[in-house]
């Protein structure tokens, strides 16, 4: 007993200590005015309580009520009728890929599912064959080869719905309440118009290229993200084919729904009660971060779900299973998930040594007769699933994690050099790191103090609690998500990389709530409540994008305007596409956020060094006009705001004002004719090569030449450039034939082909031109100054006019 309640001391002692040092935190906060999140979520909260008390259904079977009524309110039936077919297709999939023997419930057989529809669609990626009759195929077949399996899970969820249960416990009624209410505003925020920067400029961007060009190039040295791991952008790909990007911006939401009932499974199976298992999901689901998931287009809450799944398979594998068999299913069973989650996200390298490290400690519960081939299929597993990424970037840029680690790969599509995070962010982990998370959020997220949420603060004490209790599943929950936040932390201490650690300690934090005799329940709910509370009201600081607006959601008319008024970059992009009608690369000197352009956008930043460093070198308005003829511009969109000073004077001088909305100008790039010869008019011989015995009259700027000893000058040329090639000749001493020509080089050097016209010469000074275009292959032109025969022909000019 005595040792029981030193114990107990402890914790209360750790408990109040961190309350101490909270306090002082929360005096150097700024308090956030009541926002639009917050509105919704007090709005949802009185709506679903009010409801569950007057219809006495749960509050589960309400929200889903809400999200779905919410959608077909703001127009978005479609899209939410998509995502549930995928959901239903996955899940088919999946329980027949995973088995009847292995232990999964129906979270590990949709993910596995989805998992190989994702990568099934990246691989289709390489061909021009992506049109929504392949998608709504790939999503039909399984519910129609499995239409058994697709009818009892109908059934099943019927069932749920329908049934009559009884009262709940006051306080599971109003945790009920509270998740639910969380739930309808990730939904509601979801049906908003996409602004996020990462999601426009890349998770949005991919589907809208597949969808509108039907395959996606890989090209690195136009989109340095192009060939890094796409799983989660794949499976987006699948829904916006079919309903565009409220499809995807829904199934983004329904991954951190997703995570939040896994956080459910996993308090339950460390031991934890349904009211210890509902105060996880609680505080995951009101996590800012958790909340900035799904107030834009990002795939950490998917690349999440794959992890936590894979986790859970690899404790199932240790001798928390008492069926040896079973533990080698689920070796096989976490191979193949976290192959799904190396497919999503690099960083996932950064958690599979601590997962190793786990099944090593327990390796004495898996090392049986038959193990061998477990790890074998698990190993299989895990490189199928996850390898594909790796080795595109392998064969495409010579570096397997580009751009990470080119100081060692030596790709030529960046600069050998690391490449490097930005320097705003910490590194590596201290004593106060819990501390500044929640009150210097600034250095490890794009946003603002509180952005981590308050959760973090309960953690110490619900570590010391476990450790005191001997809580051994809920310890390895703590070990497995301290462990990937220290190398994760040890390159970037950036809270997005640590998103399973958010879940898994989610886990840890409830564990104590379920009865632990070493924790104080009525303290540990007050603690609970209040950093709930502070959570909700800090609920916007992880993100600047999840306003909700009600004219938004419910009006075309006003999506357009706030789009308009927030992000009128998505406007140009309607309008260059209209404009762009050869779809040619449109320059882009503002925010990379070009989701649904039709054609290559080209960032000068460090999306794309080539291009940015072409613009730089350009330091003259004919050299950027030649270098944006050369690149087949057209259209320049142009932030006067964010573009340096004297770039911008030339970006101006070389086009011509189209339309300008919210600061930014969209511009047309000059028609006049480009001339790329250097001293057309032979005022000097710079640039030109002579063959002996041509001449060279330098007061009259004339060159005498043949057939055999023409004057030629190399210009380089882009496949599919027109040109006009012309001369200014006469005859030199008698009648005679010349030449327009034009030869055609690839990058070696090697000749392609000849483009020449012939003409008869005269006394006088005769003008003769041709129009040419520059073949595939075509690196160079060499443009000549010839004659036709071997009497000499005069030369007063050339030209080679783009």
């Amino acid at each position: 007993m005595h040792r029981d309640s030193l114990k107990y001391a402890t914790v209360v002692f750790v408990l109040l200590a961190s309350a101490v040092v909270s306090l002082y935190g929360f005096s150097t906060l700024q308090w956030p005015s009541l926002n639009s999140a917050t509105r919704t979520l007090l709005l949802a909260t009185v709506a679903i309580a009010a409801l569950t008390v007057l219809t006495r259904k749960p509050a589960l079977v309400l929200g889903l009520g809400s999200i779905a009524g919410l959608a077909i309110a703001a127009g978005q039936a479609w899209p939410l009728i998509v995502v549930t077919v995928l959901a239903l297709s996955a899940r088919t999939l999946g329980k027949w890929l995973v088995g009847q023997r292995t232990g999964t419930d129906w979270t590990v057989q949709l993910l596995v599912g989805l998992g190989l529809f994702g990568t099934l669609t990246g691989l289709a990626a390489y061909f021009p064959i992506n049109y929504p009759w392949l998608y709504a195929a790939l999503l039909l077949l399984p519910l129609v080869l499995g239409h058994r399996d697709a009818t009892a899970t109908v059934r099943e969820v019927l069932a749920q719905l329908r049934a009559e249960r009884g009262p709940p416990a006051p306080l599971q009624a109003l945790l009920d309440v509270l998740i639910v209410a969380f739930a309808c505003l990730h939904g509601a925020v979801a049906l908003m118009p996409e602004v996020g920067y990462d999601a426009l400029a890349m998770h949005l961007f991919v589907p809208a290229h597949l969808a509108q060009r039907h395959q996606w190039g890989f090209d690195a040295g136009t989109y340095v993200w192009a060939v890094m791991p796409m799983l989660a952008d794949w499976i987006y790909s699948i829904v916006y084919m079919l309903a565009g990007e409220t499809a995807s911006r829904l199934t983004n939401c329904a991954f951190t729904l997703l995570v939040a009932w896994q956080v459910r499974n996993l308090a339950i199976w460390a031991g934890g009660t349904t009211i210890s298992a509902r105060w996880a999901s609680l505080f995951f689901l009101s996590t800012p971060l958790a909340f900035a998931e799904s107030s834009s287009l990002f795939i950490e809450s998917a690349w999440t779900a794959f992890v936590l799944a894979g986790s859970l398979a690899i404790l199932n594998a240790s001798r928390f299973t008492p069926d040896v068999a079973e533990r080698h299913r689920q070796l096989i069973l976490a191979g193949v998930v976290l192959g799904f989650a190396l497919a999503t996200k690099a960083v996932t390298l950064s958690i599979l040594p601590v997962l190793l490290v786990l099944l090593l400690v327990q390796c004495q519960a898996w090392l049986r007769p038959g193990v061998a081939k477990a790890l074998l299929l698990g190993s299989a597993g895990l490189l199928l699933a996850g390898i594909t990424p790796y080795l595109t970037a392998w064969c495409l840029t010579g570096n397997p994690v580009f751009p990470f680690f080119n100081a060692v790969f030596q790709s030529p599509f960046w600069p050998s050099v690391n490449f490097q995070a930005p320097a705003i962010f910490d590194k590596g982990v201290a004593w106060d790191t819990l501390y500044r998370m929640v009150f210097n959020a600034p250095r490890f997220i794009e946003g603002k103090d509180g952005a981590a949420g308050f959760q973090w603060l309960l953690l110490p004490t619900a570590a010391v609690a476990l450790v005191l209790g001997a809580h051994r599943k809920g310890l390895c929950l703590l070990a497995l998500g301290a462990g990937a936040m220290a190398l994760s932390f040890h390159s970037t201490a950036y809270l997005r990389y640590i998103f399973p650690s958010f879940a898994l300690f989610a886990v840890v934090l409830a564990l104590p709530f379920s009865g632990h005799k070493h924790f104080p329940r009525t303290l540990g709910v007050v603690a609970g409540a209040a950093l709930v509370l502070a959570n909700v009201l800090f609920i916007q600081a992880a993100t600047y994008y999840g306003q909700i607006n009600p004219a938004a959601l419910f009006s075309p008319a006003g999506r357009d305007a706030y789009l308009a008024q927030n992000l009128p970059i998505r406007k140009l992009v309607e309008v260059v596409n209209a404009l762009n009608v050869g779809h040619r690369p449109v320059a882009v000197f503002a925010p990379p956020s070009m989701a649904g352009l039709k054609s290559d956008a080209l960032y000068a930043s460090w999306y794309n060094v080539k291009w940015t460093r072409e613009v730089e070198q350009a330091s003259t308005s004919p050299a950027l006009l030649q270098l944006l003829r050369q690149r087949q511009v057209d259209w320049l969109i142009i932030d006067h705001g964010s573009t340096p000073k004297a770039q911008l004077e030339r970006l101006l001088s070389v086009s011509d004002a189209y339309a300008s909305m919210g600061g930014l100008d969209l511009r047309k790039v000059n028609q006049v004719p480009l001339e790329r010869l250097l001293n057309p008019d032979l005022s000097s011989l710079e640039g030109w090569h002579l063959t002996d015995p041509s001449s060279y009259d330098a007061s009259q700027k004339v060159l005498t030449v043949t057939v055999k000893t023409p004057a030629t000058q190399r210009v380089e040329v882009t496949p599919g450039q027109t040109f006009t090639s012309g001369v200014s000749a006469r005859c030199a001493a008698q009648p005679t034939s010349g030449r327009v020509q034009t030869n055609w080089m690839d990058a070696q050097g090697q000749f392609i082909s000849a483009s020449i016209e012939t003409f008869d010469c005269t006394p006088q000074w005769a003008t003769h031109e041709m129009t040419v275009v520059a073949p595939d292959e075509a690196a160079f032109a060499i443009v000549y100054a010839s004659g036709h025969t071997d009497t000499p022909l005069a030369f007063k000019s050339l030209s080679f006019r783009q």
